[in-house]
């Protein structure tokens, strides 16, 4: 069935922008430029409009005219008269330098028409009956593959299933909220200079976007257009940030304790598995993670509405780990909480490894992982004044495991 319809598709489209280019070259032909009859590739066509010629061709056939002026005898030729009327009848002699024609059912002959009044010879005659024949094997054609694909069009025509949504469920745990215990070192991170810092990383990201569709003009524009696909995952991380400076409104700083800086480390560790595809380590790690899974909140006051939460779950893995490293930053538990929940649950659920892994021709994704390493390298490197993020560490010990 796919073969079948990545068959029909394409050949579908062509007859389609053929039929509408036939449609407009006529319009402009006849409407506008006053032309008696299209040039088509040496063929023109035209539908039958008296019985002149009834048992050969009928009213409202259609008829294809190879445009020549070598007819001979017996042949069906379409001409115009002195009125600049066009006429299709068969021709029966030639005297000198005219040509006589007769339609088959009339009992005279027509006035004499000289060569350059010929416009061809009839190649072709489609009648209505033999459209509709074709119409009629067309809908069989379709009731067959309907029978075939029966299940799915009564989901998507008749019932017209929803898109899988999210299911509440998964957040149901009845773990008790209990906080951490928040010792050993903790950096300080101000908000005002963590945006700043990713505002200069983006704009550097723009410019050697420039650069490079100066250098290959090209490949960059084609890579744009796929960037524009992303709108709608930018959107939502911008939604979700907006949401984690609102409720921080009054605070200018975080700190980054133990607690943050594992959860930290933690989405370094996944961003660099997901560059070298080590897909069974990221299902361990993101099923089993080194820090407690609480979710007894209400997902409504802190933002993950119904709407959010099926908008988020639609997002590539990389932006799970963008939005968590936000939540991090911010030490929003409950943002934090409820994004990995629905991390987990869509790892449980990808059977087919569509969600955790990243193809080496998704460019994109790619270039988002490794956005997104820089930053969190970045941020270490400003705020980290006592050596407590341990990134590279970290780091080396997920590249010294992939081999």
């Amino acid at each position: 069935m796919k073969i079948l319809k990545k068959i029909i598709k394409p050949i579908a489209t062509i007859f389609l922008i053929l039929l509408v280019s036939l449609c407009i070259y006529t319009f402009i032909a006849t409407d506008i430029q006053k032309k008696a009859y299209t040039n088509i590739f040496g063929y023109s066509y035209f539908v039958v409009a008296t019985g002149s010629m009834s048992g050969t061709i009928e009213v409202n056939d259609i008829i294809f005219v190879k445009i020549t002026k070598d007819v001979k005898e017996n042949d069906i030729i379409t001409y115009l008269n002195e009125d600049d009327e066009i006429i299709t009848h068969r021709l029966v002699k030639k005297e000198g330098n005219y040509y006589i024609t007769k339609g088959d059912i009339n009992n005279t002959e027509d006035s004499p028409v000289k060569k350059n009044q010929i416009v061809g010879k009839v190649t072709m005659i489609i009648s209505p009956s033999f459209i509709l024949k074709c119409i009629a094997i067309f809908l069989i054609i379709f009731i067959f593959l309907a029978l075939i694909n029966f299940d799915v069009i009564v989901k998507k025509v008749v019932v017209k299933e929803e898109k899988k949504k999210l299911p509440d469920d998964i957040f149901k745990n009845p773990k008790k909220r209990e906080e951490e215990q928040q010792t050993g070192l903790t950096v300080t991170i101000a908000f005002n200079d963590m945006e700043n810092l990713n505002k200069q990383l983006e704009q550097e990201e723009k410019e050697a976007e420039i650069e490079i569709l100066e250098y290959d003009e090209y490949l960059e524009k084609t890579d744009y257009l796929k960037k524009n696909k992303n709108d709608r995952e930018q959107e939502t991380i911008s939604f979700i940030v907006s949401i984690l400076k609102c409720k921080k409104n009054n605070t200018a700083k975080a700190r980054m304790n133990k607690k943050w800086l594992t959860r930290y480390q933690y989405v370094y560790k996944l961003c660099h598995l997901l560059l070298i595809s080590d897909t069974k380590k990221i299902v361990e790690e993101i099923t089993n993670p080194p820090f407690r899974e609480i979710y007894d909140y209400d997902l409504d006051k802190v933002g993950l509405t119904d709407a959010v939460r099926n908008r988020i779950y639609e997002m590539p893995i990389h932006a799970f780990l963008r939005i968590l490293t936000y939540s991090i930053l911010y030490n929003d538990d409950e943002m934090f909480d409820g994004i990995y929940k629905i991390l987990k649950y869509k790892i449980m659920v990808d059977k087919d490894n569509y969600f955790k892994i990243i193809k080496k021709t998704d460019t994109y994704s790619i270039k988002q992982i490794k956005s997104l390493i820089l930053f969190m390298k970045k941020i270490a490197e400003k705020f980290d004044n006592k050596k407590v993020f341990e990134l590279e560490k970290v780091e080396r010990i997920t590249k010294i495991r992939s081999y």
